[in-house]
């Protein structure tokens, strides 16, 4: 097999690539690295074979901007990081023409460099080396919700782990349980985030005028978040403009910004992530252009009073059945809750990396399931009230109460 491509295409000397500047403090990943140790030890799992993008990235730093998703079979995605519980020590597998990527990004100081584009002898690669280390012995976690690396070379994986003799289980809710409470500078940059995510709607106040198409728009609140220091997120948002037919918007489901002309009476839902250090943090509005409703005005002012409730009554340490019975509550009030005319959930936010910014933990107000989960000190989610109304906001969930994040009004936004 050919070595073409396999190294950095061009020059590339580590040492003269100057200081790197990384998000968190090596302790701050070394201690990542510790508490997913003892998660593991606690499963009794040996050896953890990360492949998460987001995982990877938070365990370590490393992020890229392709990771061969839907890439050739030729050429299939064979990364992954290999924590080992009783040693502590991480080592990342990955092709050569990262090593820039990573000397930029990453704290792991143990890189090893795929020797081919095909998967099997990649694979054979990987699981000698790890032999070497002597960590094929036990049991080996696989993240089996991961996306990457897709069924066929997963499966591969997953054969020649137990070809060395190792049990393999599903290891993705360790990681995932891992992530949720975020520390201090994870909330500062979520925090950060939504500033940036403020700026895009500001700048749709500004800029949303009849004639402007969706992406035209879409163009200007980007650069306008990106010029304040955000950054790609880790999925294309909803931004799609549609008419108000007797007070009530019609429905655009999860659509992307088109070439679609905005006109005078629609109403524009912009679901915006606010990125800074890939953390995100969320917030959509309604911009409606043109006289509104005044049944459409009342809804909004309703719908965006379950947040007052969240602020008022809501902290770290409830179960998802306490914040699901207080939340139901206002909603039944006032008269909103419906199982088929809306909707009121939340997900986890934090770090993200295409193609998803949502989070595992996830709840929604019509549940009766999952309801003993506990809402953690530290947690960052969004909080999706939507009854015809285009209302979400980031919470912040602490001990003495939550917080939300945005500072943009919770109401039916009128431009022109």
């Amino acid at each position: 097999m050919t070595n073409v491509g396999l190294t950095p295409g061009g020059s590339f000397d580590p040492t003269k690539i100057g200081p790197i500047e990384l998000p968190f403090s090596e302790a701050e990943y070394r201690s990542r690295i510790a508490k997913v140790c003892e998660m593991m030890r606690e499963r009794g799992i040996d050896l953890l074979w990360v492949t998460t993008p987001d995982a990877v990235c938070w365990l370590h730093g490393y992020f890229t901007s392709w990771y061969k998703a839907n890439s050739p079979m030729r050429y299939p995605q064979c990364y992954g990081t290999a924590i080992h519980a009783g040693s502590g020590r991480i080592i990342h597998f990955d092709n050569p023409t990262e090593m820039p990527v990573m000397t930029r990004t990453s704290i792991c100081k143990d890189s090893r460099w795929l020797p081919d584009r095909r998967a099997a002898p990649n694979i054979r690669f990987i699981t000698e080396q790890l032999a070497k280390e002597g960590w094929l012995q036990g049991t080996v976690g696989m993240e089996f919700w991961s996306y990457i690396p897709n069924r066929a070379i997963s499966t591969m994986f997953e054969g020649a782990f137990r070809a060395a003799g190792c049990e393999v289980v599903d290891g993705s809710a360790l990681l995932r349980r891992a992530r949720r409470a975020k520390s201090a500078q994870e909330i500062a940059y979520i925090e950060k985030a939504v500033e940036i995510c403020d700026i895009g709607h500001k700048t749709i106040q500004k800029e949303l005028r009849p004639g402007i198409t969706e992406l035209d728009l879409f163009g200007a609140v980007t650069h306008a978040m990106m010029k304040a220091g955000g950054e790609f997120p880790a999925l294309i948002p909803i931004f799609n403009a549609a008419p108000v037919i007797d007070g009530v918007p019609q429905q655009i489901g999860h659509s992307m910004a088109s070439t679609k002309v905005i006109e005078a009476g629609e109403l524009l839902v912009a679901d915006l992530c606010g990125v800074y250090h890939r953390y995100h943090g969320n917030a959509m509005r309604g911009f409606l252009l043109g006289d509104p409703p005044n049944s459409l005005m009342e809804r909004y002012r309703l719908a965006a009073g379950v947040y007052e409730v969240i602020r008022a009554e809501l902290k770290a340490g409830m179960t998802v059945r306490e914040v699901n019975r207080r939340l139901r509550r206002y909603y039944d009030e006032v008269g909103l809750w419906s199982e088929t005319g809306g909707w009121a959930l939340g997900y986890e936010l934090g770090l993200s990396l295409p193609p998803d910014w949502v989070g595992d933990f996830y709840f929604n107000l019509g549940d009766d399931e999952f309801l003993d989960r506990v809402f953690e000190d530290g947690m960052v989610t969004n909080f999706e009230s939507l009854f015809d109304t285009a209302l979400i906001d980031t919470v912040v969930w602490r001990k003495d109460g939550c917080r939300l994040l945005s500072k943009m009004p919770l109401d039916l936004i009128v431009v022109g």
